[in-house]
């Protein structure tokens, strides 16, 4: 199975999960918490609100029939009183208990006392007090270990190898809030393939290559039943190094330096028995990079050049199985890491200070397959 194939199984993969878990998220954003709705014309309909809009309210009664009614015929709701608290549609939350609710308005009164009133049609769905105690924890530690694939490609030049790393990541939530900052770094061999200055083909294996990853995250967790999803945005650095100059008297070490902003969504769903399954998506803005090319390490008489890089995207994706216990739990998190650079900007090359040629550093790709093992605590 080649490379492109691995990337559309994966990508495939971590789409149907994701679409998965959405749908899991709206299936349960339903108002099972209502009883029975009571009308204008003074009857009452015991059962499951299954449907529920600014025209119409459907409810299916025990023995299973389905009842459509106007909802401007409610006169108000009888519910359970297991109720925590409300979510409205602009995602924030309101915990408390829930004193009156009509096709008007939903009144609340949180732990402090304070009576607070809002629009029905605001509301996105009722909170169940159950849910409120499953908050992830205000601060989250992980550290572990990655295993991966890696595979590099320009125009006539191909490396590839595996990579091994060692990850850690802290995790701050504040109801809503989050924030969180991780780290990486790897290494690992990887054998080039391509060529020479003069198009002579090259292949050199064993060259020792470095990575290391730095992000800071900023998102906003929605909770939606057993679901807890999470838009973030943040500011993230990416370092690689290849070291062929001691494998071929051809090689020289090349260092890239990427700045980049990440944007995406995470979903996490609660299985029970403290076991989650999460999906992360993610794009990857490019800010600026440089790639610094040791020639120097060819022949002394040559520059070492850096050549900046302006223009082009990432994204990455995952789906996480973690285990919690009392104090502490573990995650395994297959994943998928991807870069597209265009052609950097043009650099001068010279030879004991007399101009040579203008050279670029070319566009590239490059493919991360992996997974990730990590303790929680």
């Amino acid at each position: 199975m080649d490379m492109k194939s691995c990337r559309k199984i994966a990508l495939t993969s971590l789409v149907i999960t994701v679409f998965i878990l959405f749908y899991y998220t709206l299936s349960f954003a339903q108002n099972e918490e209502i009883k029975a709705t009571q009308f204008k014309d003074g009857s009452t309909i015991y059962g499951k609100v299954i449907k529920m809009s600014v025209d119409e309210i459907k409810i299916q009664t025990k023995d299973g029939k389905i009842i459509s009614r106007k909802f401007d015929d409610v006169e108000n709701f009888i519910i359970a009183d297991n109720l925590g608290g409300i979510q409205l549609k602009d995602g924030s939350i309101i915990y408390g208990k829930i004193i009156e609710i009509d096709s008007d308005q939903v009144i609340i009164v949180t732990k402090d006392n304070n009576s607070i009133t809002r629009k029905f049609n605001d509301v996105a769905f009722f909170i169940n007090k159950a849910d409120e105690e499953k908050k992830p924890p205000k601060h989250f530690f992980a550290l572990g270990t990655e295993i991966s694939y890696i595979k590099y490609e320009e125009t006539g030049v191909e490396e590839k190898g595996m990579m091994y790393g060692l990850v850690g990541s802290y995790n701050y939530h504040n109801n809503k809030l989050m924030m969180k900052a991780e780290g990486k770094f790897a290494y690992g061999e990887v054998d080039y393939n391509g060529s020479t200055w003069d198009d002579i083909p090259l292949t050199i294996s064993g060259i020792p290559d470095y990575m290391l990853e730095f992000r800071g995250l900023v998102g906003y967790n929605y909770f939606v039943k057993t679901i807890t999803i999470t838009p973030h945005l943040g500011i993230g650095y990416r370092w690689l190094q290849d070291n062929s100059q001691n494998k071929s008297p051809s090689g020289y070490k090349r260092e890239a330096n990427y700045f980049y902003i990440p944007a995406g969504i995470e979903a996490v769903a609660d299985l029970g028995n403290n076991w989650f399954l999460g999906a992360n998506v993610e794009y990857d803005c490019f800010l600026w990079g440089t790639q610094k090319s040791y020639l120097s390490d060819v022949d002394p008489g040559f520059n070492d050049v850096e050549n900046k890089q302006t223009s082009g995207y990432g994204f990455r994706g995952s789906i996480s199985i973690t285990k919690k216990y009392k104090n502490a739990g573990f995650v395994v998190e297959p994943y998928i890491r991807y870069w597209n650079i265009e052609d950097s900007g043009i650099e001068l090359l010279t030879y004991y200070g007399t101009p040579v040629v203008y050279g670029i550093e070319p566009s590239n790709n490059s493919t991360e397959i992996g997974c990730k093992l990590a303790v929680t605590f």
